[in-house]
Parts: structure tokens; C-alpha cells; sequence
């Protein structure tokens, strides 16, 4: 799998960019919203996911590790595809996103192209309280994770946690969830 590529974008052309690496002309996928960040000539890093569809090799690709992160979640959800994840991530920061799931904004979610209000509620009811875009976890939500693992459900373990200061280390969170 290519998980990142640093190279020169040689081409643009909306949905699409083709990024030169090593004398190899990679053909990208994007989020719309990436075009107006990147110019031709320029060097640039992206974070890809690569999938295989029947005969082909798709290549998508994120300034973000964060909008990476995202996309691996979105299509995750059965019946939202790579291209309907793209669409989201074209017009929503991934924080957005997961704000609108959280909120239930069934309305904001419709608002994309392709999305009709079946699978907003189900990309709702897939991923509401799931979604978890640190790059790297917080100790917050490592001990979610880990009272989760514990037994506990997600809205469980956050209750547990959320009036604990912030400053603790993962260990002594778990242990003061535990006791409350």
C-alpha cells in the first residue's frame, strides 16, 4: 500500500491531480477544497489510501493526515463510497463533519451531493460518538478507550472522565473513572 507521496504536482484538474515522484506520474484524488492550497511546480506531501476496484487502482490523497482519518471512517460506512467520503470532505472540515454526526444534522449532511437523507441517518447512526480525529490520541481518549475495553459504554466511560482535570496522565484517569 502507498500510505504518503512527496513529489511535484505536474497537473491539476479538479477532481484530480497528478503528483511526480521519482520519474512516476501518480494519477490523485482529492477533496475539491485542496485545489486553491496547491499549485503546479509545487512540491507537496500528501497522505494517501490506495483501493482496488475490479481492474483499477485508485489513488486518494489529503494535505491532512486528519482528512486521511477521516475518509478511512466515511467509507467505512455501508453503502458511502470513496467518491460520496470525497464529496463530504470537499465541502466540511473533518471536525465539521463529525459535529454534524454528533448533532444529528441530518440536514447538514444532505447539503452534499449524493447524499440523500437514508444515508445521512445512517452515516449518523454509524458513526455518531465514534469519530475520533487527534492524529495521535489524547490521554482523554485513550481512557475512553480503555474503560470502554473495561466494559463500560463510550457515553459511560466520558461521563466518568469529563469533570476530571485535564493535566492527568492515562494511568491515574482510568483509576479515578474506576472509583467514581
Amino acid at each position: 500500500m502507498i500510505g504518503q507521496l512527496t513529489g511535484r504536482v505536474i497537473d491539476k484538474s479538479p477532481p484530480y491531480f497528478t503528483l511526480a515522484v521519482s520519474g512516476i506520474g501518480f494519477i490523485v484524488q482529492s477533496p475539491l477544497s485542496i485545489f486553491d492550497r496547491i499549485a503546479e511546480n509545487e512540491e507537496i506531501t500528501i497522505y494517501t489510501k490506495c483501493l482496488f476496484k475490479e481492474e483499477e487502482a485508485f489513488i486518494y490523497g489529503f494535505l491532512q493526515h486528519e482528512q486521511l482519518e477521516m475518509f478511512n471512517t466515511l467509507i467505512s460506512v455501508p453503502g458511502l463510497g470513496p467518491k460520496s467520503a470525497l464529496n463530504l470532505l470537499s465541502r466540511f472540515k473533518p471536525a465539521e463533519i463529525t459535529q454534524a454526526i454528533d448533532n444529528e444534522s441530518v440536514e447538514v449532511l444532505c447539503a452534499v451531493p449524493k447524499i440523500g437523507k437514508k444515508l445521512a441517518s445512517k452515516i449518523i447512526l454509524e458513526l455518531k460518538g465514534k469519530i475520533i480525529l487527534t492524529g495521535k490520541p489524547t490521554a482523554f481518549d485513550q481512557a475512553v478507550n480503555a474503560l470502554c475495553s473495561l466494559g463500560l459504554t463510550r457515553a459511560e466511560a466520558t461521563i466518568r472522565l469529563k469533570d476530571l482535570p485535564a493535566n492527568l496522565g492515562l494511568e491515574e484517569l482510568v483509576k479515578r473513572a474506576l472509583r467514581s
